[in-house]
């Protein structure tokens, strides 16, 4: 097995925090006080249902994280489309804030996460394109 490029390793990371950061947190809405530590959970309608979709998401993340490592190509799709969720929601911040250049700022890193996942180099490194060969 190759290793990863250093980039697909630090967006791999970033996805395995966002992971443990949704597992955690939805286990602790779902009641586990992580042996007392926290206190109790102010108890509401519907928070059950959340932290399970919490918890979903972690082990997405998580999977998505190892996929990434792995260099398998589904876990590059995933990356592209919650790239482009976010610069959709950076559209959606120049539409909502005009002229404060939040829009801007939030669209940054998806554009480059976007132009690097399409690079030749992480393309033939998960093995989704053809390298025509030189002569």
């Amino acid at each position: 097995m190759k290793n990863p490029p250093i980039l697909i390793s630090v967006i791999g990371f970033f996805a395995l925090l966002a992971g443990f950061g949704f597992l955690f947190y939805g286990l602790r809405v779902l009641g586990f006080d992580w042996f007392g530590l926290f206190g109790d959970l102010e108890r509401y309608e519907g928070v059950g249902l959340w932290g399970w979709f919490a918890v979903l998401g972690g082990v997405a993340w998580i999977l998505t994280a190892g996929g990434l490592w792995a260099l398998q190509p589904w876990a590059r799709t995933v990356a592209q489309v919650v790239a482009g969720i976010s610069l959709f929601e950076a559209v959606l911040a120049f539409i909502q804030f005009p002229g404060s250049g939040l829009g801007f700022s939030m669209s940054l890193l998806p554009l480059v996460i976007l132009w690097y996942l399409s690079s030749a180099e992480v393309k033939e490194a998960f093995g989704v394109a053809d390298i025509p060969e030189r002569i």
